[in-house]
């Protein structure tokens, strides 16, 4: 297990985990990281679909009525085959959050569960590099973004893991060069796709393969950039961090609703920064659906940081 980062688990490692922690303090939360953007972003007012599967259990239902709850489309085809798939998350006392998932049902997600008629009617797309722990989820991901990019729909992917990019890099350099616009990467992630030592240079060695490029620092704050411009450094908004669960995917969360609706990069990362910080301010890698705000309150009030 490497702390930080994702382990995949057998359902016999995964239960014996969950049981080994019986009597420890836990909540049960949905997830997944383009689940946890898509989420985030439909709080801030996106129409959003999300695309995915879970089993006809009581996870499964749970997770449906989760993203209903919020706006979110979401009609994942249920199964009896497999289970839904659990992610146990460690959070330590520096509030680093280690997970250990067994993807359950979710490996199962194929191209023809893609619906083209949604994909072809949107005004953009998310992607997350954990498909490419499989090989049909992998190909979904493709075919969704091979459908968007004919249309003219932009596409954004995250690398979501330093374990994803080590272990799948050059079907991700493929991938990215072939279809994406938007790259989402944490600095880690960054310097494990691009061999740099430091993310200044990571980042912009990523600029060259890619339209625009958000890289999260951290407490450290972001730089967003297009190809061929310097990078716009932009802050955190201070808050005291419980866990880290979610804070990648928030800021993408906050970042795409920005850049779908109109606003600079520069406003667009302030925006994802906002709904990071706002998650990791709390236990879970979801915002609660009491969440809502607009972005120029938020816009205003980094102006005063």
């Amino acid at each position: 297990v490497t702390k930080g980062g994702m382990t995949l688990s057998s359902i016999e490692d995964q239960n014996n985990i969950l049981e080994s922690l019986r009597s420890s303090p836990k909540k049960i939360s949905s997830g997944g990281s383009a689940a946890n953007t898509i989420h985030g972003a439909s709080l801030l007012g996106a129409k959003s679909y999300y695309l995915g599967r879970v089993a006809n259990d009581s996870h499964g239902k749970h997770y449906t009525e989760d993203m209903q709850n919020c706006g979110v489309g979401f009609s994942g085809p249920g199964s009896d085959e497999q289970g839904t798939g659990t992610c146990v998350v460690l959070i330590t006392p520096d509030t680093e959050r280690t997970m250990l998932t067994h993807l359950g049902v979710s490996s199962s997600l194929h191209p023809e569960n893609v619906d083209e008629t949604i994909v072809k009617n949107s005004r953009g797309v998310y992607v997350e590099g954990y498909l490419w722990t499989g090989d049909g989820t992998r190909e979904a991901g493709q075919h969704m973004a091979g459908i968007a990019k004919k249309e003219g729909i932009p596409v954004s992917f995250t690398l979501s893991d330093a374990f994803v990019v080590n272990s799948f890099k050059e079907s991700l350099i493929e991938f990215i060069d072939s279809y994406v616009d938007i790259l989402f990467c944490n600095e880690v992630e960054a310097q494990a796709m691009t061999g740099e030592s430091d993310s200044l240079s990571a980042f912009k060695k990523l600029q060259a393969t890619v339209d625009t490029v958000f890289l999260t620092l951290g407490s450290k704050g972001s730089l967003v950039g297009k190809s061929g411009q310097e990078p716009v450094e932009v802050k955190t908004f201070p808050v005291k961090a419980v866990d880290t669960t979610g804070a990648g995917d928030l800021f993408a969360a906050g970042a795409l609703y920005g850049v779908l609706n109109n606003h600079s990069l520069e406003e667009s990362a302030v925006i994802g920064s906002y709904c990071a910080a706002q998650v990791v301010s709390h236990m879970g890698g979801r915002l609660p659906l009491s969440s809502h705000t607009d972005a120029a309150k938020i816009l205003s009030e980094y102006q005063k940081l």
